[in-house]
Order: structure tokens, then C-alpha cells, then sequence
């Protein structure tokens, strides 16, 4: 196999440390990696404490469903995310029947495609640093910023890609996955396929890991997602035993962006027209 990596407990004494653990804010389950609920997004302009300008939290994933998920960013005057903020849905069963959603896909794609120009231009080597997909040369599939359809795995391997690409090239941005509770399975499923590939983790001791952080997410809920990240680890295992080759990211141009979008991932593409 592979080299394993440090293991960050044997730096981090205070990780194990859940003795006054609350629920209803965000865990640390490793380095600048966040799980927890939407409570963390509000803010309060008489509390000086905000948790996404305090541990300058960049990329924000939900695991929730879509919809009430973007009725919070629009509709709720307690949150505000900065501009400079990429947040992502990951939603199989994602619906695309509200207007809310096409605000939602051409503001964070416009910032997506601006993060992914940004990198490439001032890191040409960029796509030398992470491994590419499952079957195929590129190293990520993203078009949008809603992700859905059947394909979890690959919608897995997309997110955690990028993830680490922005890691690479900003080594202070943290990262909060989230979503109504904080508990869900397809929130601990992602969170585990990272310590899969950043710790080499076993499905075992990834979801041992995560519930010594975040005591209170459910179990899961049926053999799919153990069969799903099983799949997971085995094809990140062969991927990551042969040699890192150049690859490039799949990049939309603004003047694309201004015009049509496209939601979708997955197996399945819509476009969304102005």
C-alpha cells in the first residue's frame, strides 16, 4: 500500500477532549476540518463571537437538503458569508424546481470557476498536486455548486479533490461540512471518506474517529454506505499507489458563466437559463 501519514492525535492531545461537548456548535474532528449544524452560520451582531470569520472557514459544504439549506442563505438575516466564501451542496436526491436554486448555482459557480482561474493562473503546477478520478485523467468533474445524482462515490472524490487543492494552495482556509442537525449520514459519509484519503483511515476507525468528536451523529443507516466507501477507499488506494500525473481541472469561462449554468453532476446535467 501506501505511506501513512502522521497521525495528527499524537500532536494534538486536546482533540479527544469532547467532555463539555455541545451539539448545536461545530467539532473539529481534524485539522481545519469542521462538522456541525446551521446554527454555526448565524450570527449575531451583538455576540463579537463568529465561528466562519474566526477559524476563516472558505469552503462550506452542506450535506442537508438543497432547499431549505438556500431559503437559510437567502431569507435569514442573521447569516452572512463573506464573498469570498465557496459554498457547495451535495444532494443525490437534489430537486431543481425553485427559483431560489438558480440564484444559488450562478453565484457560487461564478466563485467556483473564479477559484479554479485564480489557482491554474498563478499555480500552473497546480494540477500536479493532487491525484486524479476514478477511471479517467482529470482530477475534478465540478460544473456547479449543487452536486446530485446517483454516483455518491464520484461526488465524494470531486469534493474531497477540491478540497485539497484549495489546502494546497491556501494552507490557513478551514473547511465546515454541515447540515440541519449536524448528524446526518451523508455529512459523516464525506467526513469519513476524508480521513479516508487525507489519514488512510479504515471505515472503522474513520467513523470511531468522527463519533469520539461529535458524539451525538446517528449510525448508518443501511449497508450502502459501507458498501459505498468501502468502494471508496479501494479505488483511492489504487489511485493514489501509481505516480501523481499532470492533470487539469475542467474550467468554465466568466463569459459562460453569464449566460447559462449548468446544475448537475452525478449522472445527471440541466441547464438553467436566465
Amino acid at each position: 500500500m501506501y505511506a501513512q501519514h502522521q497521525n495528527f492525535h499524537n500532536c494534538n492531545p486536546n482533540f479527544n477532549d469532547n467532555l463539555y461537548f455541545n451539539p448545536h456548535t461545530p467539532q473539529e474532528i481534524c485539522p481545519r476540518v469542521w462538522l456541525g449544524p446551521y446554527d454555526a452560520l448565524l450570527s449575531n451582531p451583538e455576540d463579537p463571537v463568529n465561528f466562519l470569520v474566526d477559524h476563516n472557514i472558505k469552503i462550506i459544504i452542506n450535506c442537508g437538503t438543497t432547499l431549505p439549506f438556500l431559503d437559510l442563505l437567502e431569507n435569514n438575516r442573521n447569516v452572512t458569508i463573506s464573498s469570498d466564501v465557496l459554498v457547495m451542496s451535495l444532494d443525490p436526491m437534489f430537486s431543481r424546481n425553485h427559483e431560489l436554486v438558480g440564484t444559488f448555482v450562478r453565484k457560487y459557480t461564478r466563485v467556483l470557476t473564479n477559484y479554479l482561474n485564480f489557482f491554474y493562473k498563478t499555480n500552473p503546477e497546480a494540477g500536479k498536486l493532487i491525484h486524479q478520478l476514478p477511471g479517467t485523467s482529470e482530477c475534478i468533474q465540478l460544473t456547479s455548486p449543487i452536486l446530485c445524482g446517483s454516483n455518491l462515490t464520484l461526488q465524494f472524490f470531486n469534493l474531497i479533490r477540491l478540497m485539497n487543492l484549495f489546502k494546497l494552495i491556501n494552507q490557513e482556509l478551514e473547511i465546515y461540512i454541515v447540515s440541519h442537525d449536524g448528524n446526518d449520514n451523508l455529512l459523516t459519509g464525506l467526513m469519513i471518506a476524508y480521513l479516508m484519503d487525507t489519514y488512510r483511515y479504515n471505515l472503522v476507525n474513520s467513523l470511531r474517529m468522527i463519533r469520539s468528536r461529535r458524539p451525538s451523529i446517528r449510525e448508518l443507516s443501511c449497508a450502502e454506505y459501507e458498501d459505498l466507501l468501502a468502494q471508496f477507499y479501494v479505488q483511492n488506494c489504487e489511485i493514489k499507489c501509481t505516480p501523481l500525473i499532470m492533470t487539469q481541472l475542467k474550467r468554465t469561462s466568466q463569459e459562460d458563466d453569464a449566460s447559462e449554468v449548468i446544475a448537475g453532476g452525478g449522472d445527471r446535467k440541466r441547464r438553467f437559463l436566465h
